[in-house]
């Protein structure tokens, strides 16, 4: 029996123009953020403040790093810094079994490592 594969399952649909939902969502939020900055903030201040802003949620919506999006390595950075860092290195212990070879030869023993 043949079965039609569907291609280019990894790509995300383009919902809104040429932007993945993700990608409008994250310039939708920006661009409420500037423009409450804009109202609340004066001219000068406003440009300052908003070039900053543009560029990370730019960054967040277009930049990928190994085809991972910048939001998860976001994500794992503070989960990073959060979580405590002590590693602890426990050997398991392996348990050594005799095994004879033969009753007539009693000088022959193998030693072999029993791994559960």
């Amino acid at each position: 029996m043949k079965f039609q594969v569907p291609q280019f399952i990894a790509t995300e649909t383009r919902l809104i123009g040429p932007f993945t939902l993700k990608q409008f969502l994250w310039l939708a939020g920006g661009g409420m953020v500037i423009f409450l900055l804009f109202i609340t903030l004066n001219q000068l201040v406003f440009f300052i403040a908003a070039i900053p802003v543009a560029a990370i949620f730019i960054s967040l919506a277009f930049v990928k790093i190994n085809e991972t999006p910048l939001m998860n390595y976001a994500l794992y950075g503070i989960m990073y810094l959060t979580n405590p860092k002590r590693y602890v290195f426990k050997k398991e212990e392996s348990e050594l079994q005799e095994i004879v070879l033969s009753d007539r030869v009693s000088n022959e023993v193998v030693i072999s490592d029993k791994k559960k």
